[in-house]
């Protein structure tokens, strides 16, 4: 009762200092200076708010730093910087707030005040919406090479207008990231390189630690969610023994980052490490190879991570280092050493069973095993064209549904006549999870379907498309063939017992 008493404190502090600002200039102040930020439509918005010092100079290729600290008031209306990167997608467009290395800042909505206090007369006890609020932390997608938490998809004013803090994040991508080269490793006290963008991702954790309350959020009811790379990185925060304590439920949509995809072994990335290093005609892995590599300009360096692999495809990835991740986040799972949360697992019905469908029922069947309430569903939502019923419903399709959004932005996604209902309640078994970690509580409770807790035995999930339904998992006999498959290459994909 006593921290509880203290949190409300807290809460109500950073309320009454919400409102102190002009009537449409919200204020907060966090650990390191005041931020002015917008109401915009009943939810506030602060944006670009730096929660670690420019990665820039000798600090490229290093884990995060404090962030500086300012005087007066910082606006925070508008986007940082996005992080380094092409536009390999045609529907993330990063350069609208420019790119730099000068990127880690991260973005918070939040419900007014006054939607969270009784009126001033009442003498009913305190409501429920005066407790600090569950927080959904989003980590985008983009195959580590693209992204940006401040996508208009990310907007997080209809998850905040039920009853979340949002926040959205930038962080370290591609060769700025993940380039796990011997001589950066030869520098660290952990002898670990690459990984970076993981440790932007735990810094922005621990500035929510410090600071959510200020925003009306509830620091210990924290939910990390993403989609895709998202995805992987939350399943790699799972696996972190520097993330412990810094989350308490998890959401993994479209990537789990197990079955081989999302973390490379190490020898992998220090061989493209290497490479990457000799394209640039740097040789070596001593003090002189780190040194000349910072030389680069960000230019040089991006250009060059584009002619290393395949084209089109990204080569820099999170990577076993014996710190981050001292294991993959399979086999971290299965030794216990994971942090064990309760979880949501999905996929997207068309988007491939070797690389999405069966890894997901891995993970899951891996976190059940180690007694996380873990529920999975399938989006199977498909624009009524020609076009989108062969395309069918494919990765990402779901992003724009899960923060509420009743229209997707990219009209090449189509429009059902159902699309209103798919946004409804993806967001609020959503918030509900982040309430509560049960997507069957409140606002879901009496409103939707009961979605089943998944079960090794019965492999049951909640379908979300033309029906929202609880269904038995139709791909059973695929996935156990594919997992048989895994096994014979030594995979870890536990049976249903």
């Amino acid at each position: 009762m006593l921290l509880l008493g203290f949190r409300l404190s807290v809460i109500i502090t950073a309320l009454l200092g919400l409102i102190a600002g002009r009537a449409d200039a919200p204020r907060v102040t966090v650990d390191t200076g005041t931020l002015e930020g917008l109401d915009t439509a009943g939810v506030m918005v602060f944006r670009g708010i730096p929660y670690a010092a420019p990665p820039v100079g000798e600090l490229r290729w290093r884990p995060p730093q404090p962030a500086a600290h300012w005087s007066g008031v910082r606006d925070a209306s508008k986007l940082g910087h996005n992080c380094v990167q092409h536009q390999p997608y045609s529907d993330i467009d990063p350069f609208a707030a420019g790119v730099s290395e000068d990127c880690l800042y991260l973005n918070v909505w939040t419900p007014p005040p006054a939607s969270r206090l009784p009126p001033p007369a009442s003498r009913l006890p305190p409501p429920a919406s005066r407790l600090p609020l569950p927080v959904l932390i989003w980590i985008h997608g983009g195959g580590f090479w693209a992204g940006f938490g401040g996508e208009e998809r990310h907007n997080g004013a209809p998850l905040a207008k039920k009853g979340a803090v949002v926040v959205t994040l930038n962080y370290r991508l591609g060769p700025f990231g993940f380039l796990a080269h011997p001589a950066l490793a030869s520098e660290s006290p952990h002898h670990a390189a690459g990984n970076y963008g993981l440790l932007d991702q735990i810094a922005a954790l621990q500035w929510v630690q410090r600071n959510i309350a200020r925003f009306g959020g509830d620091p210990s009811r924290v939910t990390i969610f993403g989609e895709s790379a998202g995805g992987m990185s939350v399943g790699s925060l799972i696996a972190s023994p520097l993330a412990k304590g810094l989350f308490q439920r998890a959401i993994l949509e479209s990537g789990p980052g197990v079955g081989g995809t999302g973390v490379s072994p190490r020898d992998t990335v220090r061989a493209i490490a290497f490479r990457f290093a000799e394209a640039l005609g740097v040789y070596g892995a001593g003090a002189d190879a780190a040194r000349h590599l910072r030389a680069l300009s960000p230019d040089t360096l991006l250009a060059t991570s584009l002619h290393i692999g395949p084209p089109g495809a990204p080569r820099f990835f999170p990577a076993v280092d014996g710190w981050v991740l001292p294991h993959p986040v399979d086999s971290a799972i299965a030794r216990g050493t994971a942090n064990v949360v309760p979880v949501i697992a999905g996929t997207n019905r068309d988007e491939g069973d070797e690389r999405m469908g069966a890894p997901t029922r891995s993970f899951a069947r891996l976190m059940s095993a180690r007694g996380a309430p873990t529920f999975v569903y399938i989006f199977s939502r498909v624009g009524d064209d020609s076009v989108n019923r062969k395309r069918g419903a494919y990765h990402s399709a779901e992003i724009t549904f899960v923060f509420g959004r009743p229209r997707p932005l990219q009209p090449s996604a189509g429009t059902t006549a159902y699309d209103s209902t798919v946004a409804e309640a993806m967001s609020d078994y959503w918030v509900a999870f982040a309430t509560s970690g049960d997507p069957n509580g409140q606002p879901t409770a009496g409103k939707w379907p009961r979605w089943p807790r998944y079960n090794a035995s019965t492999d049951a999930l909640l379908e979300i498309g033309p029906q929202i339904a609880p269904r038995t998992m139709v791909k059973r006999a695929v996935y156990d063939s594919l997992d048989a498959v895994a096994r014979s290459h030594g995979g870890l994909r536990p049976g249903p017992n």
